[in-house]
């Protein structure tokens, strides 16, 4: 890559980033394109040279971040180590995701898709996409944890369930209740309550 073309993806993640907070403070149709350029000293114009409208741009972040996130997890659970460490290697990869993207989160997370219908359908396709790919990622894995034992015998989609409303409900809480503290740092926690429950044994 010359060094044209690392210039011009700098500049594209710039304007993905600020693209990024204005949409996560905003609903879509109050952020303006004017006001995205301006975020990272560029021309309308020269904006459009990346993106064709403020549609591309709003979607371009969702699939951009939620491919990240599948990659991260998919890498997590991936290689030769003990599952009880890919566990815990998993729930601390989402947890650091989206501590480092608390504006994705905000995001999907938050009424977004005031948008026109073509777009609140491109919108909801790739998200009901991502949600499937995602479960079925957990879910298979779960399914090697049975069959290590790791996990008793009950239907894997009720264990992934549990995990992914773990992962959720710390990862809200932190973020729309301005935690102060490092989700991160959450991950033994959510991992103690996910393999040992609440009961006292």
């Amino acid at each position: 890559m010359n060094r044209k073309e690392q210039e011009r993806l700098a500049r594209k993640k710039d304007i993905l980033e600020a693209a990024l907070v204005l949409f996560a403070e905003k609903d879509f149709h109050e952020v303006t394109v004017d006001e995205i350029a301006e975020c990272v000293g560029l021309s309308k114009g020269t904006l459009y040279l990346y993106f064709k409208n403020k549609e591309d741009l709003f979607f371009s972040i969702i699939e951009e971040k939620t491919d990240e996130l599948f990659h991260r997890l998919q890498s997590a659970i991936q290689g030769n180590a003990p599952y009880l460490k890919r566990l815990e290697d998993l729930i601390r990869s989402y947890l650091a995701f989206f501590e480092e993207h608390k504006h994705y989160f905000k995001i999907i997370h938050s009424e977004k898709t005031r948008m026109k219908n073509h777009a609140r359908y491109r919108f909801k396709e790739h998200m009901v996409k991502s949600f499937f790919d995602y479960g079925d990622l957990l879910q298979r894995f779960v399914v090697e944890g049975q069959k290590q034992k790791i996990f008793r015998k009950m239907p894997p989609e009720l264990i992934t369930k549990a995990l992914r409303g773990l992962l959720n409900s710390f990862t809200f809480q932190c973020i729309f209740m301005e935690g102060e503290y490092s989700l991160v740092e959450e991950t033994p926690r959510v991992l103690d309550l996910f393999l040992n429950g609440v009961q006292d044994h």
